[in-house]
């Protein structure tokens, strides 16, 4: 398994890989429906406004998961970025813009303010899913965290993914209801510098 940044020739590939992974998310259910064309704008979308640092699991060339970062304040979408994107927005998910604002809004408010670098998007290849690889890109991410002695941040509409989160030692701090599907919120404390050993 390698894990290399992303190139932008991946970008139709990695748009694909977060629709089909993101498909069944209930909170995405609960904006977009079962319209695969919505789910599919909102990351075209998504790569095209935001600022993430998106890395790749590799396995014999093929793309089998994809991880963003990005450092705060970065990790926020900005007002003008927000602006940038109501037209993109308009045209592609105009049926679910409510939804997808409520969203934006509560994940908004629940955001530290404090330095830290948020974990997400997270995806793995559905018929890949359970085989370590999301694994294997959060370490990744802990191990990229810690050389820094930075705190992370994420959230998550599955339950199953709060107890894998915890597992790398991510807590809940809260949890409310968006757009009436349960979210948790986690946080990372930061670590002791690791040193690089040469």
């Amino acid at each position: 398994m390698a894990i290399e940044p992303m190139r932008p020739e991946d970008i139709p590939i990695v748009i694909d890989l977060l629709t089909d992974a993101y498909l069944t998310n209930p909170s995405n259910v609960a904006v977009f429906g079962k319209i695969r064309s919505r789910h599919k704008a909102i990351w075209r979308i998504s790569l095209k406004v935001m600022p993430s640092q998106y890395v790749l699991a590799k396995e014999n060339g093929q793309i089998v998961g994809v991880m963003g970062m990005e450092e705060w304040p970065d990790c926020r979408l900005s007002l003008p970025e927000l602006i940038k994107s109501l037209p993109y927005m308009f045209k592609e998910i105009r049926g679910s813009l409510w939804g997808w604002f409520v969203r934006r809004v509560k994940w908004g408010r629940n955001h530290p303010r404090k330095a830290h670098w948020h974990f997400g998007p997270f995806a793995v290849l559905p018929e890949r899913q359970r085989q370590g690889i999301g694994s294997q890109l959060l370490k990744y991410f802990c191990e990229h965290v810690d050389r820094l002695g930075a705190a992370a941040y994420i959230e998550t509409d599955k339950l199953d993914n709060v107890r894998l989160y915890e597992r790398f030692g991510f807590s809940v701090i809260n949890e409310e209801k968006v757009v009436g599907v349960a979210n948790w919120f986690m946080w990372r404390s930061p670590r002791q510098k690791t040193e690089s050993r040469g």
